[in-house]
């Protein structure tokens, strides 16, 4: 990097890629709870064999629920400092995606106790005692099921999140419009996704998994790309001249 960059142009390098690890990030620890715990516990429809998995591995039952809890985390500085950035852009639309981004963060956060009630009904059945064994699993197995209705709700918010990050990004100029377009995509097939589930479970099924597949390149490559690259500073410094420039007053 030259050593005569303007600082504001090193802040911004620094904030997008750390916005791009934070990103990337998250998406390791997501994948590890949700592609790799939960695939490894959970044994749809058989509520019996889903306990005994949670109290055979209960550390990796714990190691799943604390990474997915820091992803929200690292969910939170990831859409503050894509607002910081893509503000000058046009600060409705990064206002209204990082409140988009803050309801799912919270949906999603508050569902995690779903996630952990089984974890402790398995744990503590002997002083649960007064409910039979049987009950106890088909509890924890509905718990982990409402787990997956605040996952969707929280994808409705996620959706319109990256729907409008990517027209900031395709309008902005400083990152490639390709992956403003991939990530709009994966934007609108996390809503259709929610939406489908609750409204047509049949058509979703037959889209699911692959509907979600879709949403991994630009969810990927937007954050590879600031991870790595940043963004373009010629042009991220034209938008911030152009927007100040209609903030300074005019002298006749």
């Amino acid at each position: 990097m030259p050593s005569n960059l303007e600082p504001d142009v090193i802040s911004a390098l620094l904030l997008a890629r750390l916005c791009g690890i934070f990103a990337l990030a998250g998406i390791v620890t997501g994948a590890f709870d949700i592609g790799y715990v939960q695939s490894t516990i959970m044994v749809d429809g058989n509520a019996q064999a889903t306990i005994h998995n949670i109290l055979t591995h209960p550390m990796l039952f714990r190691m799943g629920f604390s990474a997915h809890l820091f992803e929200m985390v690292l969910n939170v500085g990831d859409e503050i400092l894509f607002y910081i950035l893509f503000r000058r852009v046009n600060r409705i639309l990064a206002m209204t995606a990082l409140f988009c981004g803050f309801v799912g963060i919270a949906v999603e956060s508050l569902d995690l106790v779903n996630a952990y009630v089984p974890l402790l009904l398995a744990t503590e059945a002997n002083t649960l005692s007064t409910i039979a064994a049987p009950q106890l699993q088909t509890l924890s197995y509905l718990f982990l099921r409402l787990q997956d209705v605040g996952l969707l709700i929280s994808f409705v918010f996620y959706g319109l999140d990256e729907m409008v990050s990517g027209f900031l990004i395709f309008r902005s100029g400083f990152i490639p419009r390709a992956i403003g377009v991939l990530l709009g995509i994966a934007g609108l097939c996390y809503f259709t996704h929610s939406f489908l589930n609750f409204l047509a479970p049949a058509l979703d099924a037959r889209l699911y998994p692959y509907i979600l597949y879709a949403c991994f390149p630009g969810e990927a490559s937007v954050a590879l790309w600031m991870a790595t690259v940043g963004l373009n500073v010629a042009r991220w410094k034209a938008w911030t001249a152009d927007t100040e420039s209609t903030l300074r007053p005019q002298v006749a």
